[in-house]
């Protein structure tokens, strides 16, 4: 039975030296700035794109092509049509113009193709965006010019558009989200396996220092080896649980002042582009972002702690086994095997949570910290699953910390040897 009061100080040891310490600082602060910087990175480049500006000149032999695409955009399409190719080559290259295209009554007929001849600038999302306006307005002319009746055009222009609501357990009907929810599951997702990853490493490190400067040897004279093991798996552990805290609080911050600066920046007329053609002004007059579920928050810190817990144990007992940094990538690589696996089944389970690769995958206490996170924003996991996932995380940690706590109690007094897998067994063999 661990001593309470010895296992007491060196959790407070642990905790509270690198509480203070800048690199807690500053990952603390980084975090939130990352998340910053990935919600205004669209935007960002939304208002950017939005603010370039291509002239395309018109000739139209048929003088029914450019009163249309003037109609779609007055900006990018100007009348250019008394003027000859060789002109209009000459403005090109003096970038006077963008480039030009010219219409015949063969284009409308089909029977040939418009050309843009055009300085290669703009990208792929400018050449989508005029081949968009010229199949809209070449469509429109041959429509007019075959007589439909508009009631035949307006069934072929319109635009059918899925809503979707979800569907409660109460009964109770609301907005599905389903793009916010799989987005918001795959970042949360990754900040774990950083977290659990960071954490398990300054376990590893923190041993290896102790080892290595010969300061165990003095700690160990007085405090057991499995005490200091659980001391500094818990003390970290609690270091990481605040800075977690701190993520989610400022994470929930974030996303209720998201839809009011994003507003006053977009601007009603840009979140109506967003939106869609479709949408009025009165449809859009905000931007909105869903809210989490508090039990989702209440799940990603277990999750946390538990996958945390599974993988420090993993990283004490390399930490213990090694004498130097060079030494750890052979131990550490198959530890890191089952968290890369997670992040490579992660795009699967969010495209189908509920398939049985995503259920099963998500129940291995290796993988559940990772892909049942992704999961559980996304669709309605039943109780059952997380707690399965629950409790064959806690025995894998039982399991895991009483191996590791046997190469603990011998490789930490190990010098001047390099530690194999085979080894590593004999240790774990030893009464």
């Amino acid at each position: 039975m661990p001593d309470l009061r010895k296992l007491s100080l060196i959790f407070k040891r642990e905790y509270l030296t690198r509480l203070r310490s800048k690199t807690f600082i500053i990952s603390t602060i980084l975090v939130p700035l990352a998340f910053i910087l990935i919600i205004s990175i669209p935007i960002g480049i939304q208002l950017l794109s939005s603010g370039s500006h291509k002239t395309i000149a018109i000739v139209d032999q048929t003088g029914t092509i450019y009163p249309r695409l003037k109609k779609i955009n007055a900006d990018r399409y100007k009348d250019f049509s008394e003027f000859s190719d060789q002109k209009l080559r000459d403005m090109v290259m003096q970038g006077k113009i963008d480039g030009y295209i010219r219409f015949t009554g063969n284009m409308i007929n089909g029977k040939s193709t418009p050309e843009l001849i055009y300085s290669g600038g703009g990208g792929l999302s400018f050449l989508n965006n005029v081949k968009g306006d010229i199949r809209e307005a070449v469509r429109d002319e041959r429509i007019e010019r075959a007589k439909i009746s508009p009631e035949i055009r307006n069934i072929f222009e319109e635009n059918i558009n899925l809503a979707t609501r979800k569907l409660t357990k109460e009964g109770k009907e609301e907005e599905a989200n389903a793009a916010f929810y799989s987005a918001f599951g795959t970042i949360m997702a990754f900040i774990i396996y950083i977290a659990m990853f960071s954490y398990g490493a300054i376990i590893m490190r923190g041993v290896m220092e102790e080892k290595t400067n010969r300061i165990v040897e003095v700690i160990t004279s007085s405090v057991k080896p499995f005490e200091l093991l659980i001391g500094k798996v818990l003390g970290v552990g609690a270091l990481g649980l605040s800075q977690f805290l701190i993520w989610i609080g400022a994470t929930i911050g974030l996303l209720a002042g998201i839809s009011p600066i994003a507003t006053m920046i977009l601007g009603p007329e840009m979140l109506q582009n967003m939106a869609g053609s479709q949408a009025t002004a009165r449809q859009v007059p905000a931007l909105q972002v869903p809210s989490v579920d508090p039990i989702i928050w209440v799940y990603l810190v277990l999750y946390f702690l538990l996958g945390y817990l599974i993988y420090s144990s993993l990283f004490a007992a390399v930490g213990a086994a090694v004498d130097s940094e060079s030494e750890t990538q052979q131990l550490v690589f198959p530890i890191t095997i089952p968290i890369i696996i997670s992040i490579m089944l992660m795009p699967q389970v969010a495209n189908a949570p509920d398939s049985t690769l995503a259920v099963v995958s998500s129940l291995i206490p290796l993988f559940s910290p990772i892909l049942m996170v992704a999961r559980i924003p996304i669709t309605d996991v039943p109780f059952w699953q997380i707690g399965l996932s629950f409790l064959l995380m806690a025995g894998t940690f039982a399991g895991l910390m009483a191996l590791s706590a046997k190469i603990y109690r011998v490789g930490i007094l190990m010098y001047g040897k390099k530690a194999s897998f085979k080894e590593i067994i004999k240790w774990v063999r030893y009464r």
